[in-house]
């Protein structure tokens, strides 16, 4: 699946205003939503097939606001 990019300006105006919402892109076989991880969380998963080294039950997640702010938190 090629990924549909927009600037962040035009994301804005097709977003919705209020509530709760969860962005991803669709096609008739796959749903692609991101989620980050820091590195040695991802990297035990892949390797593992399963969460579990750093990666905690106990923290709370939470979906991020949108994709400039994960840039911003992932440096």
């Amino acid at each position: 699946m090629k990924l549909k990019l927009k600037s962040y300006k035009e994301q804005l105006q097709d977003w919705p205003k209020k509530g709760y919402h969860i962005m991803a892109q669709y096609d008739d076989e796959k749903i692609i939503v991101y989620q980050s991880y820091r590195k040695e969380i991802g990297e035990f998963a892949v390797q593992n097939q399963y969460f579990g080294g750093a990666f905690s039950l106990e923290r709370m997640t939470w979906i991020k606001p949108n994709f400039l702010w994960m840039m911003y938190r992932n440096g």
